[in-house]
């Protein structure tokens, strides 16, 4: 077939022209610099995909094709000899112009995302024109019987139809080349190695095998129960430990309170000597020397409250052109979130964040964390421990979510006296700590795995260190005991009943 360089246009000049020449821009330049993207790009595009709206991009994504069916490997020399011998380099901008496409090119993981925004863009593109033509033959008095007009009309917008569901197909072929590229990573976890990005907690690891990469995540709890500290341990071990950058998105708190506590988890320097400034000679050093190691930590904060959630995906999508390596988002927490627009009502809007938070999961092939709070339902039962019917304002969290995580602190409910010492599970491990003067300070934290997608639930035993805003694991000792006096209370609630 010929090819058409033509720009893309409307009979009615009035009509904008859907494109996105900054994301034409960073496929091409992925597929200058990467074979793996040439290869994405070779299934997943088309010559139409590039309308040449104030440029020429169709001429470049033409001659990556034509050398690809040639098996000649694809580069900045060959992409514009290639040009060069269709006399399209000028019409293109030259070297330079292809220069600059590959300075662009970053985010690697996301080019099949790209290619299928590509796609959606001209399947716009299509419906529109033909929308155009039927308007144009109405416009010119073409219309000789309103049936006939009307049927073509269907039959021609259920074309462009069609040949989206049919794209949205993938075969066999396809499907197996991601799953042996999946398998591959899967070897090392019978090995005791994860498949995901480690959290540092050892059970929540043993239960997720590490947070997935295209997992959205809901970690939901009653307001002072720690899900802000939970989630900085959680954001600053997943930028350690797996080195790899964290985004955190806190909405309820400024970025100088947020390194506050970190400070105070990392140093191991309590949190209230560091806001009243009461510190010794001794441990100033350690918080120069704690700020210092925190510098080097890839974990990003932005702090804009009550934050639109175009602008949030906008700036977790910058996020990652700027840091390849990103491997998880943490929105603190999902309730502040808003939309633009009039929203009916508050359990449709959050239905519609929930939705694109999990397509971000998707589209940057990260783990989004979002923090959820609890129903006052759980505050009116006699046993306080939460349950997945106490997500606030809307179920959607529960079904978009791959993994729902609800947060139980005791001894919480113990000081309101909602719970009496002598019904409470962990009441000798407190006792424990009353002994050892800890009592104040420590405290165990079920981190109950209400919802697992890939796996098993579970729940998690984690300890919460109250004066240094700092989740721990457990020694193995205390654990194993946190372990028996679960079982315990549960036979005795058995037996009440």
């Amino acid at each position: 077939m010929k090819f058409d360089n033509n720009p893309f246009v409307f009979n009615d000049k009035t009509i904008p022209i859907p494109h996105d020449v900054l994301l034409e821009r960073t496929v091409l330049g992925l597929m200058l610099m990467s074979d793996k993207s040439v290869e994405i790009g070779m299934q997943h595009l088309q010559e139409s995909y590039f309308p040449n709206v104030d440029n020429n991009h169709r001429a470049i994504f033409h001659a990556i094709k034509l050398l690809h069916e040639e098996q000649v490997a694809i580069d900045f020399l060959t992409v514009s000899g290639k040009l060069k011998e269709l006399k399209l380099l000028s019409a293109i901008g030259g070297m330079e112009y292809l220069t600059a496409l590959g300075s662009e090119a970053i985010t690697f993981s996301a080019m099949k995302d790209y290619c299928l925004k590509l796609k959606d863009l001209n399947l716009l593109r299509n419906a529109l024109k033909v929308i155009d033509n039927n308007l144009e033959i109405y416009r010119k008095g073409r219309v000789s019987d309103a049936n006939d007009y009307v049927s073509d009309l269907t039959r021609d917008i259920t074309k462009v139809a069609e040949e989206r569901r049919i794209m949205d197909f993938e075969s066999l072929g396809d499907v197996a080349k991601d799953l042996k590229a999946y398998l591959e990573t899967m070897k090392e976890s019978g090995t005791g190695k994860l498949t995901g990005s480690a959290t540092g907690f050892l059970e929540l690891d043993r239960y997720t095998h590490g947070f997935q990469e295209d997992n959205y995540v809901i970690i939901a709890a009653r307001p002072a129960v720690g899900k802000t500290a939970f989630g900085l341990s959680l954001a600053y071990n997943m930028a350690v430990k797996n080195e790899r950058t964290v985004g955190f998105f806190s909405l309820e708190m400024a970025s100088r309170q947020l390194m506050q506590r970190l400070l105070s988890k990392v140093s191991g320097i309590q949190h209230k000597k560091i806001l009243e400034g009461t510190l010794s000679a001794r441990e100033r050093v350690k918080i120069d020397e704690t700020l210092t190691k925190l510098e080097k930590v890839p974990l990003y904060i932005d702090e804009t409250p009550n934050i639109n959630i175009n602008d949030l995906v906008l700036k977790a999508r910058k996020l990652k052109r700027e840091n390849d390596n990103l491997c998880a988002i943490f929105v603190d927490y999902i309730g502040l979130i808003t939309t633009s627009g009039d929203a009916e009502n508050r359990q449709l809007e959050l239905s519609r964040i929930s939705a694109q938070l999990k397509a971000l999961a998707r589209e940057l092939k990260i783990t989004v964390i979002a923090f959820s709070q609890l129903s006052r339902q759980v505050e009116a039962r006699s046993d306080k421990k939460p349950m997945m019917s106490d997500l606030r304002e809307s179920g959607s969290l529960e079904q978009d979510a791959d993994q729902v995580f609800l947060m139980y602190r005791e001894d919480y409910y113990i000081g309101q006296g909602t719970i009496k010492p002598t019904n409470a599970a962990y009441q000798a491990y407190y006792e424990t700590l009353r002994a050892s003067g800890d009592d104040n300070n420590i405290s165990p934290v079920d981190i109950m795995l209400a919802k697992n997608r890939s796996g098993e639930t579970a729940n998690i035993t984690l300890l919460f260190f109250k004066s240094i805003s700092s989740f721990d694991n457990p020694d193995t000792g205390v654990l194993e005991s946190l372990k028996a006096m679960q079982r315990a209370h549960a036979s005795r609630g058995k037996s009440s009943e």
